[in-house]
């Protein structure tokens, strides 16, 4: 008995640290925000070491330029190709949770970045409905991550995180199309320091 109330009361804790995340993202107003405060908010609360985000490469798509986003936050960004995602998230719609053979894993890393992973979730994101990549935490130690384990909070997370970018690339799509100049009258990382 006291062993199901010590799980239910770890549940709670874990449900307990996503909806702080969660309620975190809501006051981010430009994509760089929101990762920078994704990020930040996933280290300080689960003392994840490796957090970034992979994006699907496609040639008539300038993501980067939608994203607005500065360098050192593209520095967390790795860009990959369909076929690869094709073959680490078949499904593109539930998370991937592994802890052996990672070496497939290593082609969403960010270009000239290495991790000492031995565990790794993939986490779809998805950006006007479609699959658009991947949220994608990491650690040095096996036991963090293995298939079998509940990802439904990890999942609702990444779901929120895509609407929320949804969102703002829509209204940013919007204002562009307004002034007509293809450039958006505010700068789109006010307020964001570099350093924080």
């Amino acid at each position: 008995m006291k062993q199901i109330m010590d799980t239910l009361k770890k549940n709670e804790e874990i449900a307990r640290k996503f909806l702080k995340v969660e309620k975190a993202l809501n006051s981010a107003r430009t994509p760089s925000e929101l990762l920078e405060t994704l990020f930040r908010k996933l280290e300080a609360e689960f003392d994840i070491p490796y957090i970034w985000v992979s994006v699907v490469k496609r040639e008539k798509d300038d993501l980067q330029t939608s994203l607005a986003m500065p360098r050192y936050l593209w520095e967390r960004v790795g860009i990959l190709d369909e076929g690869s995602f094709d073959t680490i998230l078949p499904r593109k719609t539930a998370p991937v949770l592994a802890n052996e053979n990672l070496r497939p894993f290593y082609k969403l890393f960010p270009e000239n970045r290495k991790f000492f992973l031995k565990s790794i979730a993939v986490v779809p994101l998805t950006l006007h409905g479609e699959f658009r990549g991947s949220l994608n935490l990491g650690d040095a130690s096996p036991e963090r991550y293995s298939a079998g384990m509940d990802t439904s909070l990890l999942q609702h997370l990444a779901e929120k995180v895509s609407e929320r970018l949804d969102g703002m690339l829509h209204s940013r799509e919007e204002a562009l199309s307004r002034t007509g100049t293809g450039v958006s009258d505010s700068s789109p990382d006010a307020g964001v320091s570099e350093s924080e």
